[in-house]
């Protein structure tokens, strides 16, 4: 079960691309002019009024141990449980992602009295009475377990699902054959794409890992992201992605309905493990769970490849993307799509730019019927993911070794998608 306990975000995009780079790959200050706060500054000439979330890792609270019972924008660090007024100690209910994000699946969270320190090097272990909706009979702290180069949050050996990278050489600190990424922003040096952090997922062996937690807003029926991602250089080895004879779906980040009697859905960028093993990570769906009886039809598929059936609509790429020549690993890719519902249909749109293009590819347009689909009345939010049907013990090929999947400057708007450009990434669009 998820566990809400913070406020939630917002979500970005516009199309377009008449604005120049943004991002040079060197350091900024946040609060002043790192990418989310152009984009929420009401002066700056990147400012988005049609802004649904801006996230670019660079809360000071998630890197540094500062800012105890502080409050909005950054609040405090993992640990900071300033403002529980329950019973125990709910460690890291003031920390940002908990605020910003709420909680996750269980094994994201400390629980109570279970594999954590006693005595954290830094605030209170996690007390908080036993609850029958999470962690076992356990109590879940809103705090998340978060691997640190210098163990600060005291999580690196407690299984921590996710880290927040800050440094080149958090790349190659776990695994000695890791190299940072390179296509940095403005052809800066590898490591995270802009800025001074980045954030990983941390996809342990024989471990689902599971959702961080999710950025709400106000439901829509338009949505364009755009978003720099990465796989370090054992991505395909490691087995993340299943094996040849039987490919493993990895869920990426997905959108939650507006529809209460549903669930989320695999848009833009996500692994469903259908179409070519070539089209890696470009296979999602859109859902018709509740009623299990999708009845529209799929009405073009300009790019890519789009099929019906009654638990509703699944996409993938075409011919004219290929994983291993186009995004090889150890490298950042742009990412910016596009799904807006007009009339009774519904369209979605992704392009790709990775290293070596000097311009956006659009490798996916598809349109199809909206009809039963959960997603009829839009979209209220997205769910950091990283669950790894590898690791389900449901008959794939479980993961040999620890992998990472790696984001920065994620912009979602309520219209179209800003540029690749934008966002850090060379080349015209």
């Amino acid at each position: 079960m998820i566990l809400l306990l913070g406020a939630l975000a917002v979500l970005v995009i516009a199309c377009g691309g008449g604005r120049e780079p943004v991002s040079s790959g060197s350091r900024c200050t946040a609060g002043t002019d790192c990418y989310c706060d152009k984009v929420k500054n009401v002066s700056d000439p990147l400012y988005d009024a049609n802004l649904l979330f801006c996230e670019d890792f660079e809360a000071p609270t998630m890197r540094l141990n500062q800012g105890v019972g502080n409050g909005a924008p950054y609040y405090g660090p993992w640990y900071d449980s300033t403002g529980w007024a329950g019973g125990g100690n709910n460690r890291g209910f003031n920390s940002y992602w908990s605020k910003v994000y709420g909680g996750g699946t269980d094994g994201f969270l400390w629980l109570s009295n279970s594999n954590q320190p006693p005595s954290p090097q830094y605030g209170s272990a996690c007390s908080v009475p036993a609850s029958a909706f999470c962690g076992g009979g356990l109590g879940c702290c809103s705090g998340h377990k978060t691997w640190d180069s210098e163990n600060r949050w005291d999580g690196n050996n407690y299984s921590p699902m996710m880290a927040i990278y800050d440094s080149a050489s958090d790349f190659d600190a776990e695994i000695a054959s890791m190299e940072a990424p390179t296509n940095t922003a403005g052809g800066g040096p590898a490591g995270c794409f802009d800025g001074n952090a980045c954030l990983a997922f941390r996809i342990q062996v024989g471990a689902t890992s599971g959702i961080a937690g999710e950025a709400g807003f106000t439901a829509v029926t338009e949505v364009g992201l755009t978003m720099a991602i990465a796989y370090p250089n054992n991505s395909l080895s490691s087995g993340i992605w299943g094996t040849d004879a039987l490919p493993a779906a990895w869920k990426h980040n997905e959108w939650t309905t507006a529809n209460p009697d549903s669930g989320k859905d695999g848009l833009f960028i996500f692994y469903n493990q259908n179409g070519p093993r070539s089209g890696r990570p470009f296979a999602g769906f859109f859902s018709a769970f509740e009623t299990q009886n999708y009845s529209g039809s799929i009405i073009a598929e300009t790019l890519g490849r789009a099929s019906a059936s009654a638990l509703g609509v699944d996409w993938n790429t075409p011919t004219n993307y290929s994983q291993t020549t186009d995004w090889p690993e150890g490298t950042w890719g742009c990412v910016r799509g596009h799904w807006k519902i007009t009339g009774s249909t519904q369209r979605m749109r992704v392009w790709f730019q990775g290293p070596g293009m000097s311009s956006e590819r659009e490798i996916v347009d598809v349109t199809f019927e909206t009809s039963t689909l959960d997603n009829r009345s839009g979209y209220m939010g997205m769910a950091w993911n990283a669950y790894a049907n590898a690791n389900s013990g449901t008959g794939y090929v479980p993961t040999t070794e620890l992998t990472f999947r790696y984001e920065d400057n994620v912009h979602a708007r309520a219209g179209t998608p800003v540029s690749c450009a934008q966002i850090g990434f060379t080349g015209a669009i």
